[in-house]
């Protein structure tokens, strides 16, 4: 038997001669069950891996879709804040103007009332005097 062996033949359990160690055949079949394993798992992976990669790639089109609308609001937030302000700058101008066109009708109502005063008393005197 040894002499087969030396050769490469080997004789299994039921005597039928191989040319492959009989020890060996056990792992071989082990090994092809391991692989085979391996690479049903490996196929299931694939399909997770390109799973995740659709979900990533709707992901990232709502992603940019909602930063787009972000940046939108925030411009429009930004307009209206522009106009605010400019609005507010026109009726503090409005509310000067106002404020100085009262100032001159108090001062010239002061005038009109000296006047008048200046008038009565001369009408006054011009009655008293006749």
């Amino acid at each position: 038997m040894e002499e087969l062996q030396k050769v490469g033949l080997f004789i299994d359990d039921i005597y039928r001669l191989r040319v492959e160690n009989p020890s060996l055949v056990g792992d071989k079949i082990k090994f092809k069950q391991e692989c085979l394993q391996y690479s049903k798992n490996f196929n299931i992976f694939k399909k997770l891996a390109f799973d995740f990669w659709k979900i990533y790639k709707t992901f990232v089109k709502d992603v940019d879709k909602e930063k787009l609308l972000c940046i939108g609001t925030q411009n429009q937030l930004k307009t209206i804040s522009n106009v605010r302000q400019r609005k507010q700058q026109v009726d503090q101008y409005e509310t000067f103007e106002k404020t100085v066109e009262l100032e001159r009708l108090k001062t010239e109502l002061q005038y009109l009332r000296r006047i008048e005063t200046v008038q009565n008393e001369i009408i006054n005197n011009f009655f008293l005097n006749h």
